[in-house]
């Protein structure tokens, strides 16, 4: 019965280790030059690495956190569905990664729109992330008072392609 159950605990044990999604944090520092080289940099003491909780809720697929004193800036597991998914992601909170909180409706639709003007320049070439983009931007901007939309454009403005 002992051997029976110990069998079944190491079986368990190695079917988990089967289940552990990938790490994707060996696809960052590429991300990050290409970020870098179009002039977009996080600070020297910010932190990035995968972390399978986060989820992705429109163009933001990271979250930040401070740990161990350090602010850091967890990447959901969806965000490295393509390199272009990746760099989106990441100039998506490059625009608010200054301060650890949670960003409002005004913050999210800049940070679509930085994804919208300059996501070409760091790589985003996935036309679907693209237009996911275009569409996440639109329902940020109608979810503003008028007051609130003074420094962005309207969607209908935008010429991107």
């Amino acid at each position: 019965m002992r051997r029976a159950r110990a069998a079944l605990l190491a079986l368990g044990l190695a079917g988990c280790a089967l289940f552990q999604p990938p790490d994707h944090s060996s696809e960052i520092p590429q991300a990050l030059a290409d970020l870098r080289a179009a002039g977009f940099e996080f600070a020297p003491d910010v932190a990035l690495r995968d972390d399978r909780y986060v989820v992705c809720e429109g163009m933001a697929c990271t979250e930040l956190v401070v740990e161990h004193d350090r602010r850091t800036i967890l990447v959901a597991d969806a965000a490295f569905a393509s390199p272009s998914k990746l760099r989106a992601s990441l100039l998506e909170i490059w625009s608010r990664y200054r301060e650890p909180r949670r960003g409002n409706v005004h913050d999210l639709a800049r940070a679509t729109l930085l994804v919208l003007q300059e996501g070409r320049r760091v790589g985003v070439t996935d036309p679907s992330v693209l237009d996911d983009a275009g569409f996440f931007y639109r329902q940020l901007y109608e979810q503003l008072s008028a007051e609130k939309r003074v420094d962005l454009p309207a969607p209908d403005s935008l010429t991107l392609r």
